[in-house]
């Protein structure tokens, strides 16, 4: 039996709020072996087990994902006791899921398309299919293991459908109390290549069901934020995204490593003993290091093709420089990578060739993995790191190099389109795909002068030293259990009771009920003169208004024409443009707020709003009696936050000192009257009124909650029902989940 200080978790405190800590990942940091009857293990290596190593020695944790193969029910017994003997805990998949889900969907579809290379995708419902499984395979087991309160922080593109699944089995459970993380740690692409995925929505769907999702960088952040609003329509900040009524955080958290664990590599005998080799195998000569996993996305190529331009420029006699190139195999029974190992095998060829003699050799290409010792070692007699990925996710390479250099100071040369670019201040930055710049980029390292190579160091260091792999992850979960108290308010909001509502209702004799209208009683509509109510609302609005004692009134942006054309018939009280004309139920006349009347304002607006709705395709401007709207909706989500921006700023300068309100809706921007809302239009037909002894006030938006505030004011001593559409933090005292929700409710009080 292996022993459990593998990953032990003793002595450790609890750096999670308390709350207990589930990391999932598609795969064990563990390789099981069997000798006879018995199992042991042995750590897996890896960039994700190397980084939540240095979490777990600040804090403990279970790890849960698939252990690499298909067991029989007997081994299962074994395993699953050894596993969990060591923090550990296993999701087995058959061996065809398995393959289908890892190599067909995860890797052929997911992993070119995050790294910009969708001609290597190949999309096969098959795969898509045995994606599912496999997430529902490890929402199935999570379920079985996650206890209330418990934090759950999933990893990576291959299981990007779990955050849903498993809040759908921990809700239906009464396990609201989870909080479920996610992090990438590739990057994340742009929302005009992500959009060629067939099935983008129920992808980017799944990682909305978490609390927080974290990226390495904010580009990958804001690629993904950007994908939510153009593909699912969401409203979204820099932070976050509005996915239904729950805001989930989205947040930058650069991974980092060990640098204690090179450091002190550094002061065993072994890398000493190797380091004075390397010093004078390579006396009187300048070594550039790469190291690199050989895969298309490294960049290896496009670094030996600058070498060997660095060393075309170079004129006789001038100091030898040598690259010792590290690339470790990955996936050689793929066609694609056999054929870059061929013609990496042919570029090292050409140049040594070239110029090459016998004394001096310009590539040393080693493929194959190297001991951790050799690596150490290559690092610290490096003068220069050079690192050409075209597409990576953080590449952390450039962290060991540096964690490594502290009595050489060498120059670290990275391409700007590894995510470690932005975070590394003190590294030369380079397109990797522009081979004369990075030929110059070497030559400007090794020329470097020391006071500058030392500066260039201390800078670079101590951003390594502190953005450990253990910062990295304490980071994420302190932010998981932030977000966790932080979204306790709302969580605790209770579901509007029906029953005691109804009981109220039929209890009381002068009933109010005061009701928003876009989003509460209809549905959201892309154009105004789609928003018409459906005959079941109208049917339940006219039992409603027949109840003897009732008054029901709809308040409502709309227009007095809308209005009273959609509700004719309806013995309801209207307010229309926020309040500012309302009418009593079964009254003819409409009463209007006092508000400042200036029908000038109207010249200098009206231009401007309808300039803006030529720039901005898919915007119109929309004339109310009161006031004016520009609506953009339509538009390009993106474009159409820039352009309503701008309007504002325009708007706030052409229009300073008139008794006049700029007001930020849904995908819109309104002008009208000053102290126009719908808490004013709620005071007025409140002071109209006497002896209510049951009030119930729906809204789903930002102007409802003033609404809210004020009637618990004003009517805190009677049966009171404020609620809000969706569970989100509110005024309101209880939610609803939806629109069909609120037209349920409405229809119970009069059965």
């Amino acid at each position: 039996m292996a022993s459990s200080t593998v990953i032990s978790t003793e002595g450790q405190t609890d750096a999670a709020g308390g709350a207990h800590l589930i990391v999932v990942s598609n795969r064990l940091p563990v390789t099981l072996e069997q000798k006879g009857s018995d199992w042991s293990f042995k750590l897996s290596s890896g960039g994700l087990v190397s980084a939540l190593s240095g979490l777990k020695r600040e804090m403990s944790f279970t790890w849960v994902g698939w252990p690499g193969k298909d067991f029989g029910a007997e081994d299962r017994t074994k395993i699953d006791s050894l596993l969990q003997e060591n923090s550990c805990s296993a999701v087995y998949l058959d061996d065809e899921t398995a393959e289908q889900y890892y190599n067909g969907f995860a890797n052929s579809i997911l992993w070119p398309l995050f790294h910009y290379h969708p001609g290597e995708m190949m999309f096969e419902e098959t795969a898509w299919d045995a994606y599912q499984r496999a997430n529902e395979a490890f929402a199935a087991a999570l379920a079985a293991v996650v206890k209330e309160g418990d934090l759950v922080w999933i990893q990576d593109y291959h299981l990007m459908l779990l955050p849903r699944m498993l809040r759908g089995l921990l809700d239906r459970s009464g396990r609201r109390g989870v909080k479920i993380g996610w992090f990438l740690h590739t990057p994340f692409p742009s929302s005009e290549l992500y959009r060629i995925l067939p099935v983008r929505r129920q992808i980017l769907e799944g990682v909305l069901a978490a609390d927080l999702l974290g990226f390495h960088t904010y580009d990958y952040a804001r690629h993904f934020l950007s994908s939510c609003t153009r593909i699912l329509g969401l409203q979204t900040t820099g932070e976050s995204v509005d996915a239904g009524g729950r805001v989930v955080r989205v947040g930058t958290f650069p991974i980092g490593i060990d640098p204690s664990k090179f450091s002190e590599a550094l002061q065993t005998a072994e890398v000493r003993g190797r380091l004075g080799e390397l010093e004078r195998r390579f006396a009187g000569e300048r070594v550039i290091v790469g190291v690199d996993r050989l895969d298309y996305l490294k960049g290896v190529p496009q670094k030996l093709l600058a070498f060997e331009q660095f060393l075309s420029q170079r004129g006789d006699g001038a100091e030898r420089v040598v690259l010792v190139q590290v690339a470790v195999p990955s996936r050689g029974d793929v066609e694609e990578y056999r054929q870059l190992i061929g013609s990496v095998n042919e570029l090292v060829g050409r140049i040594n060739g070239r110029f090459g003699t016998i004394e001096y050799t310009p590539i040393h290409f080693l493929h194959r993995s190297v001991g951790f010792a050799e690596l150490v070692a290559l690092y610290a007699v490096a003068d220069v790191c050079l690192i050409t990925s075209t597409r990576d996710g953080m590449n952390l390479v450039s962290y060991e190099y540096v964690a490594s250099q502290a009595q050489r100071h060498g120059v670290l040369v990275l391409s700007e389109f590894a995510g470690a670019a932005q975070s590394l201040d003190g590294a030369l930055i380079v397109n990797a795909w522009n081979i004369e710049e990075v030929a110059g980029a070497v030559a400007a390292a090794l020329a470097m002068a020391a006071p500058q190579r030392e500066a260039n160091f201390r800078t670079l260091h101590r951003y390594v030293a502190k953005h450990t792999a253990a910062y990295w992850g304490t980071s994420f979960i302190a932010e998981l259990t932030r977000v966790r108290h932080a979204a306790d308010a709302a969580a605790l909001l209770p579901p509007l009771p029906v029953a005691e509502a109804a009981a109220a209702f039929r209890a009381a004799a002068r009933r109010l009920l005061v009701l928003d209208y876009d989003g509460t009683l209809s549905a959201t509509r892309t154009i105004p003169e789609f928003a018409r109510p459906s005959p079941l609302a109208l049917r339940t609005l006219q039992r409603l208004a027949d109840s003897s004692g009732t008054l029901v009134y709809v308040v409502s942006g709309r227009t007095r024409a809308d209005m009273e054309r959609w509700f004719r018939g309806v013995d309801v009280g209207l307010a229309a443009e926020h309040g500012l004309f309302y009418r009593h139920p079964r009254a003819a006349d409409w009463l209007r707020l006092p508000a400042p009347a200036d029908p000038l304002w109207r010249d200098a607006v009206l231009p401007l709003l309808q300039h803006y709705a030529e720039r901005t395709p898919g915007s119109f401007v929309e004339l109310k009696e009161a006031g004016v709207t520009w609506h953009f909706r339509n538009a390009d989500p993106e474009f159409g936050e820039w352009q309503a921006n701008e309007l504002r700023a325009n708007l706030e300068r052409v229009l300073a000192h008139r008794p006049l309100a700029i007001v930020s809706a849904n995908k819109a921007v309104e002008v009208r009257p000053a102290r126009v809302d719908k808490p004013a239009a709620v005071r007025a037909i409140v002071a109209d009124l006497s002896g209510v002894d049951f009030v119930l006030a729906a809204g789903d938006g930002r102007a409802d909650e003033p609404v809210f505030s004020y009637l618990a004011q004003e009517f805190g001593h009677v049966p009171l029902f404020t609620t809000t559409v969706g569970r989100k933090p509110t005024a309101a005292r209880y939610y609803v989940p939806d629109v069909d929700a609120v037209l349920s409710l409405l229809a119970k009080l009069t059965d």
